[in-house]
């Protein structure tokens, strides 16, 4: 019987059950790190079976029923906000991961990484509002010091290791798209 192909739902399955085996004390950081690598690059699904080969078969539990609704943002603006989310990985593992999967599309939306410890994270960006060049042009020259005056965003995301994982808080004033990627993060 031929090796069926592995779906991105099963290689997020399998990097999953990997980090529940790293909270629990069964893999390192360095052998979570390399099997998780292995795992996004991982084509069948037997290949995936090898990654955990080693390690004790995981009871499938069922997802709790929400308490809830998920709040997802849905006012156009720069707003303030603020979501918790939970990673089963060591605070270590998660900066990287947060290096490798938030840091570029926060890049891609104009924010540039402005503080990076091991806890912290903090994003900047700054824009010229549209009201500043009609106040430029209509009372040149003084208005040209509208020209000056720039809003400022910034979003910070604090890790927080615990004795279960990682608590990760993400916080500040954004515009709609990044409210929404952080509030689908959010437990």
């Amino acid at each position: 019987m031929p090796d069926l192909r592995a779906s991105d739902a099963d290689r997020e399955a399998a990097v999953e059950a990997l980090r529940h085996h790293a909270v629990a004390g069964r893999l390192d950081s360095e052998e979570l790190e390399e099997r998780v690598e292995k795992a996004y690059a991982a084509k069948l699904l037997s290949e995936l079976a090898e990654l955990q080969v080693d390690l004790p078969r995981l009871a499938v539990r069922p997802q709790p029923p929400a308490d809830r609704p998920r709040r997802i943002p849905r006012m156009p603006g720069r707003l303030a906000f603020t979501y918790r989310w939970h990673s089963p990985a060591d605070a270590k593992v998660t900066m990287r991961e947060l290096m490798t999967f938030v840091v570029p599309p926060m890049e891609r939306w104009g924010y540039d990484l402005t503080q990076r410890f091991d806890g912290r994270l903090r994003f900047e960006r700054e824009t010229r509002p549209l009201w500043t060049i009609p106040v430029a042009i209509l009372l040149f020259p003084f208005g040209l010091l509208a020209l000056l005056y720039k809003d400022r965003e910034r979003v910070t995301i604090d890790l927080d290791e615990g004795e279960h994982g990682t608590q990760l808080v993400a916080s500040g004033v954004a515009a709609l798209p990044v409210r929404r990627a952080f509030a689908e993060l959010e437990d």
